[in-house]
């Protein structure tokens, strides 16, 4: 059964409305084994559907904490961008990525559980192929995803939570820290204990003072914050280069010259992933879940 939310961020309680079941491309919900949080179909072009709230999502009926007991350590991975699928094509799109981030990381030795987080990223079009629409709802999505952990913290106190994005999931991820910071969610002394960034679409000066109220996010919610980028990935490179006149944080590292977080840390994966911008969970998964592992030796 899913599950919409439509609690408030500074609120300590539970509230919970049926809907109808959320189900695969294939129609069956059992179909699909990854745990799914949904906000896909919540948006038309930026705006919201009628019947859905900033704060609102759906799940698949697999989701520790909303539909199955908790878990003690949960990932929660946010795809990227595709400006290529149809929309049929691109949900099932998100859904390969999802289940390939759960199984590289599990093969890497992640040992919690892997949460997918899927969200309308293949909303607009023009001469940008709807970039600027895509970036407007990865940032509103960011107050959904951030309802979730503030759902799943309250049902589940002592689970450890962190986040893992591709692409421009990135700007979900840090616009979720920036709504959790202030919110119930810190305010009750909680914290998302790493957060790992693969191929960020999303400015290079966003973890730094440039940026502070992401910088305040990553150095007040976060414990250890991680992100993994190549000097070769000729996407970011494209889409940085050609349609934002900028830098992408997944090509360059954060801006030259800029103070990032404190409890922030950049890996190189040039050498690992070179050009392909799809590549990083395939080949940089085991120093994800090394990270995870070693959050204290970081920060």
């Amino acid at each position: 059964m899913t599950v919409n939310r439509r609690t408030f961020l500074k609120r300590s309680a539970v509230a919970t409305t049926g809907a109808a079941a959320l189900v695969g491309s294939s129609g069956s919900a059992a179909a699909y084994d990854v745990p799914l949080v949904s906000t896909r179909d919540h948006y038309s072009g930026t705006s919201l559907v009628s019947g859905e709230t900033q704060y609102s999502y759906d799940t698949n009926g697999l989701v520790p904490g909303v539909d199955t007991g908790c878990v003690g350590d949960l990932t929660v991975f946010i795809h990227g961008w595709d400006k290529k699928s149809s929309e049929s094509d691109a949900e099932q799109a998100a859904r390969d990525k999802i289940q390939l981030a759960r199984d590289e990381l599990t093969a890497a030795g992640y040992g919690g559980q892997v949460v997918g987080y899927t969200w309308d990223n293949d909303v607009g079009g023009g001469v940008d192929f709807g970039w600027g629409e895509a970036q407007t709802v990865a940032q509103k999505n960011g107050v959904k995803l951030a309802q979730f952990l503030v759902d799943y913290k309250y049902q589940c106190p002592n689970s450890t939570v962190r986040l893992v994005s591709h692409s421009l999931g990135a700007q979900v991820l840090l616009s979720s820290l920036r709504s959790l910071n202030g919110s119930w969610f810190t305010d009750n002394g909680y914290e998302v204990y790493s957060t790992h960034l693969l191929g960020a679409a999303q400015d290079n000066e966003a973890p730094t003072q440039e940026s502070i109220d992401t910088y305040n996010a990553i150095r007040d919610v976060v414990t250890g914050a991680f992100n993994y980028h190549s000097h070769e990935d000729d996407v970011l490179q494209w889409v940085y280069n050609t349609i934002e006149f900028d830098q992408a944080l997944g090509e360059t590292g954060y801006e030259e010259g800029n103070t990032p977080a404190p409890n922030y840390t950049e890996f190189d994966g040039t050498s690992q992933v070179g050009d392909d911008h799809s590549g990083y969970l395939t080949n940089l998964s085991d120093e994800v879940v090394y990270h995870m592992e070693n959050v204290s030796s970081y920060v």
